[in-house]
């Protein structure tokens, strides 16, 4: 009962924040001091759903931030393509793990999914053989169920926060359009409200 009740507490920290690196990052805590982990990752698929990239890390050297895992490679792969946890209790007798931290002796790589839609991986790593036993991992799979449900809806906040920007931008330049009657002056103000808006590094206006 202390596990559930611990694990309820640490669902509510989740479900609290629509921030989507904040939610990243209390995952990794959750996940790190409640279970016992010395280093934690997720890793979400890229836009093209065939590589995994490391997003938010606690535990690994800096230079792993930038590792990409094709889908099939490693735990992480594996957990992708197969839609469920991947563990191996003894990483030195599994050909599948990634030989990327030498201290690692246990590796549970768990999808994070939202239906049957998979958003990445939950990976926990640890120096002990063996550390997950089956009720770490049961309640892992509830508590990564939760990440994933508040990990959509913070993509989908910002995403609905990005749109009701665009939408204001471009509200703005057609009121800007009857305020002003420099071409040039309202040209500028128009690309300028656009690369804020839609978050892009250039805009330009060619005219015939």
């Amino acid at each position: 009962m202390q596990k559930i009740a611990i694990l309820y507490d640490a669902s509510q920290a989740v479900l609290s924040t629509f921030d989507p690196d904040e939610v990243l990052q209390r995952i990794l805590v959750i996940a790190r001091d409640y279970f016992h982990l010395q280093n934690v990752a997720i890793l979400l698929l890229d836009e093209e759903g065939t590589e995994l990239r490391v997003r938010s890390q606690t535990g690994w050297d800096a230079e792993l931030d930038s590792i990409r895992v094709p889908l099939g490679k490693g735990l992480t792969g594996a957990a992708v393509q197969q839609k469920r946890p991947v563990y191996a209790p003894d990483v030195t007798k599994d050909p599948r793990y990634l030989d990327l931290r030498k201290e690692t002796r246990s590796e549970l790589a768990m999808p994070l999914m939202v239906r049957d839609e998979v958003l990445g991986v939950l990976d926990c790593q640890s120096d002990n053989l063996n550390h997950f036993d089956t009720e770490t991992i049961d309640l892992l799979t509830i508590f990564s169920t939760q990440a994933s449900m508040s990990l959509q809806n913070a993509r989908l906040y910002s995403l609905e926060r990005r749109r009701a920007s665009q939408l204001e931008a471009i509200n703005a330049i057609a009121r800007e359009t009857t305020a002003v009657l420099d071409i040039k002056q309202l040209l500028s103000k128009a690309c300028t409200k656009i690369q804020k808006a839609f978050q892009v590094s250039h805009v330009s206006v060619l005219l015939k």
